[in-house]
């Protein structure tokens, strides 16, 4: 059954009732771990400070030893613990829908499943770089494909890389309108959040991320499962 944007929204909003305060502490240290950006966000956006630290800073006495060290640490910390905190934020935000006991210390539930994550991040990575260079629009079909693979990892830990990759594009075979709208419906609110220099999107990624777990929820089958109707579409 299709929801909707609005429908996911309202059920997002109706699940932050009385959460806010955990779900913008835990967005807030999610998006400091780099779980809210892209691989290729996360790379244009790391040689763009590179460059603007060298224009300006070059001139300091072992500056470019600094730089290495100070860029391959925030690398580190992104491939390696970025993609597993995500896991641990998208429990979160089930937990949330679920009104099971919640709270911040859930982004490191996965820790121990880095390998499997780092695996998926690479293996997403080089199926983007070949969509987008064959076409635009194959790109964006293939992102929508496997947007629900870190929901799949999540829940399913008996799942490899490539069953998790399996099951996103059936889920999805139908969904990927919904997931662009139900995206695109932030826009305005992203907008907002910068016009008031960031401090918005400390509401909007909450509000967004329990939102896109409500549109998981429904098309895995997974609400149905989960309040008494058994049904798995994987």
């Amino acid at each position: 059954m299709k929801l909707g944007s609005g429908m996911y929204k309202e059920i997002a909003r109706d699940a932050l009732k009385g959460n806010w305060m955990k779900a913008i502490a835990a967005g807030f240290a999610a998006g400091w771990l780099g779980v809210f950006s892209s691989s290729f966000l996360f790379i244009a956006g790391y040689v763009l400070v590179a460059v603007i630290l060298v224009y300006f800073l070059e001139f300091l006495p072992g500056f470019y030893p600094i730089l290495f060290l100070g860029t391959t640490i925030i690398a580190l910390i992104y491939f390696f613990i970025g993609g597993v905190i995500r896991l641990g934020y998208i429990d979160f935000n089930l937990a949330l829908l679920d009104r099971r006991k919640n709270g911040v210390y859930r982004l490191g539930s996965r820790m121990s499943d880095w390998w499997r994550v780092l695996c998926a991040k690479i293996t997403l990575f080089f199926a983007l770089s070949l969509g987008y260079v064959l076409l635009i629009a194959p790109g964006i079909i293939t992102k929508y494909s496997y947007a629900m693979v870190p929901y799949i990892l999540e829940e399913r830990p008996d799942f490899t890389v490539h069953e998790a990759f399996k099951a996103s594009k059936q889920i999805m075979k139908k969904h990927k309108w919904e997931l662009f709208c139900l995206r695109f419906s932030f826009i305005g609110w992203y907008i907002i959040g910068i016009l008031t220099l960031g401090i918005g999107l400390i509401f909007i990624n909450p509000y967004r991320y329990a939102a896109e777990a409500a549109f998981y929820n429904e098309i895995s089958g997974r609400a149905e499962a989960y309040y008494g109707r058994k049904e798995d579409r994987y």
